[in-house]
């Protein structure tokens, strides 16, 4: 039964149906801004990228007919025009996550070390493979999909996250 729900949205959204626009834009607006965001750290510019992005989206439906699923779909545009965003205005970025934290004093020492490591190794990967593995950790996104957002083949997705892994376990092994 959920996945004749799916069905009919793409099909109402591939026919540009408004209603079923708005509730995908509702449903993913968040998501597709935290993506720019990681992506650019600007969140007028990641704003200003998904905005455009829907508008894309909805101009170029037809397009959905080549993606698995919408939120795919969306997450390629929205990758296009952060790396388009960059090149343009010549950015150098680094992927940093924080968090806010209720813990005591020790404890929050102990978790900002470990967020700081964390970011540490995080940023010693290379831009791509901190893309697909933020698609596929933060994103929970399937092999399939990372591989339509980005552009890659199947086997290019499963090679880079075997390989951030290793490089992420590396780093680890050489801070212990």
């Amino acid at each position: 039964m959920g996945g004749e729900k799916v069905d009919e949205q793409l099909k109402l959204l591939k026919n540009g149906d408004e209603q079923a626009f708005e509730e995908f834009v509702i449903k993913y607006r968040k998501q597709a801004v935290t993506f720019a965001m990681s992506i650019l750290k600007d969140y007028y510019a990641a704003e200003d990228i998904v905005q455009d992005s829907f508008a894309v989206f909805y101009v170029y439906r037809e397009r959905l007919n080549n993606y698995s699923t919408a939120k795919s779909y969306l997450f390629s545009i929205i990758h296009n025009k952060t790396v388009d965003y960059i090149r343009k205005n010549n950015k150098n970025l680094n992927l940093k996550f924080g968090a806010v934290s209720t813990f005591s004093p020790e404890e929050q020492v102990i978790n900002k070390e470990k967020e700081e490591r964390f970011t540490r190794s995080f940023n010693s990967l290379n831009f791509n493979q901190k893309k697909v593995l933020y698609l596929y950790a933060f994103q929970e996104l399937s092999y399939k999909e990372i591989a339509e957002i980005l552009g890659m083949s199947l086997a290019q997705v499963k090679i880079t996250i075997f390989r951030a892994r290793k490089k992420l376990k590396d780093f680890y092994g050489e801070v212990d």
